[in-house]
């Protein structure tokens, strides 16, 4: 058997929000005993139903997911932290806008974008 386990959004809600008690418990011992991976992408759906559905406030968000990578390994964790930098300080910016943020300071990358409040915040970023 694999040692890595992928978790995907509905775990990482579940566990985040134990609103399933047994899946909750489910995805704990799965943590405890096998090593836990995470990717931008389902990071990102994550937030997306926590702020939409759950109206979790985007500090909180980004507390859960911050504490949350102490304990599950995420794709690409520079970009994930920075990002989550980002998502707290500029709330005119969705997750998605923040990765590209993130892409764009750390790994020296230009972003094509037609949105004025993105650019706005990646022309920041190039100062």
């Amino acid at each position: 058997m694999n040692p890595i386990v992928l978790l995907d959004t509905n775990a990482i809600l579940r566990f985040l929000l134990d609103d399933n008690h047994s899946q909750y418990l489910t995805v704990l011992e799965t943590i405890k005993t096998r090593e836990c991976y995470s990717i931008l992408s389902v990071v990102q759906e994550a937030v997306y139903v926590l702020e939409g559905y759950y109206n979790v406030p985007r500090s909180q968000i980004s507390s859960l997911f911050l504490e949350l990578k102490h304990i599950v390994q995420m794709e690409d964790e520079d970009i994930y932290t920075r990002a989550f930098e980002y998502y707290t300080e500029t709330p005119k910016l969705d997750f998605a806008d923040c990765l590209l943020c993130a892409y764009q300071a750390l790994r020296s990358v230009d972003v094509l974008t037609f949105d004025k409040k993105l650019k706005h915040k990646l022309d920041s970023i190039s100062d």
